[in-house]
């Protein structure tokens, strides 16, 4: 069944939620317009108000179980499917190889119609809503509520449909009726992911570790988190260390005042000292340093790569590509050139990959970028040229 042209494991055992408390089949699904969110007739479904049954089994999610199981390709699985007829390694066939011990379960649970017979998730990805203490210039006021700060600068602008202020009050993620109903269907759990928003902000997940430990499933479940590093609070690293394996991705996109102005609010000093604070527990978890690349830090890639390097913590990259005027394959041709002389600590794969995403794009949208930049640094009193200088001579003071 693995092998078959548009099946993928995820949505037959897996739970996708994002901050707003709507959920997707995988993260990757397309986003636009609630497209993949689950769905009947024309009610969403949020995790604040619909049983986990209810979603699983929502009309959306078992339509798409159905096509899967004859080999289709869901519409909004089309970046799969891209990536399949291109020869490029999909999200489908890293989950058909990662979880194949699931699938002939999961299909044989599965019903004609698509409809699960038990709703029992192997694996969940918790976006614990938009409370977060940094408003990231990659990120926005969907992932996080310190953004509703800045986005009335863009009202009337070509950024109003991208920007606007996030009034969805939902808290799914503090309810432990939430977290009960998650228990009952996750007995056989194999992995956790967390993310939010700011994960160490929203103590109330918690509960939902901690009923894991008491009913002897965290030995058997591998734990990912992706944190900011402006908090390690002691109360998780125990929590954590009765899981099978503890998986932390650290948040970190350049060093000193770079870090600063691009992931504002934070402060160097403080997200260097808990980095040291987490190293300390390197035999106890697994660390990695996750660098979101866009624009505003891929000149000083290297640097990045040797502090990593240094402090011997594996590195992965992550591309931004929302919005696509941050993608690197904006920055202006001589720069392009500069980079690539400026890289010799990255990997070949590194490389490879830098130059596909900096020659990814035909057009350049250099101008929104600029237009973006200018706005929000006049309304966070800030200055691009000067954090950034790099940028001294596209941007003027």
């Amino acid at each position: 069944m693995e092998e078959k042209k548009g099946f993928c494991v995820l949505p037959f055992i897996h739970l996708a939620t994002h901050p707003i408390g709507t959920v997707t089949p995988c993260c990757i699904t397309e986003m636009k317009d609630d497209v993949s969110s689950a769905i009947d007739g024309d009610r969403k479904l949020f995790l604040e108000t619909d049983p986990l049954t209810d979603i699983a089994n929502s009309e959306r999610f078992s339509s798409m179980r159905s096509q899967m199981l004859k080999g289709e390709y869901p519409k909004v699985c089309r970046i799969c499917q891209h990536h399949d007829e291109n020869g490029i390694y999909s999200k489908r066939r890293e989950s058909n190889e990662k979880f194949k011990h699931l699938i002939d379960d999961a299909v044989l649970n599965t019903k004609e119609n698509g409809d699960l017979i038990n709703v029992n998730y192997k694996y969940i990805e918790l976006r614990l809503g938009t409370v977060c203490n940094l408003k990231c210039i990659t990120c926005n006021p969907f992932s996080s509520n310190r953004w509703n700060e800045d986005v009335k600068i863009f009202k009337g602008t070509e950024f109003e449909k991208q920007y606007f202020k996030n009034n969805d009050k939902t808290e799914w993620y503090r309810s432990t009726e939430f977290y009960d109903d998650l228990i009952k269907h996750t007995p056989e759990l194999e992995e956790v992911w967390i993310n939010g928003g700011e994960p160490t902000l929203i103590k109330e997940h918690s509960y939902f570790l901690q009923k894991l430990i008491d009913n002897g499933v965290a030995k058997n479940v591998n734990l990912h988190y992706s944190i900011n590093l402006t908090r390690i609070p002691d109360t998780f690293i125990e929590i954590w260390k009765q899981f099978k394996k503890v998986r932390l991705s650290l948040s970190i996109d350049d060093l000193g005042d770079r870090n600063d102005y691009i992931r504002t609010g934070s402060m160097w000093s403080v997200i260097y000292k808990n980095f040291k604070k987490i190293l300390n527990y390197r035999d106890t978890f697994s660390i990695e340093v996750c660098q979101t690349v866009s624009m505003l830090n891929v000149y000083e890639l290297n640097e990045f790569k040797k502090f990593t390097q240094e402090h011997r913590v594996v590195l992965s990259h992550n591309y931004v590509n929302y919005p696509s005027f941050l993608h690197v394959s904006n920055i202006p041709e001589e720069m392009k050139q500069e980079i690539l002389k400026r890289i010799p600590n990255l990997h070949v794969e590194e490389v490879e990959r830098l130059t596909e995403e900096l020659y990814k794009n035909k057009t350049s949208e250099f101008e929104k970028f600029y237009k973006y930049i200018n706005m929000l640094d006049l309304k966070r009193n800030v200055s691009i040229s000067e954090s950034l200088n790099e940028w001294e001579k596209y941007f003027t003071k």
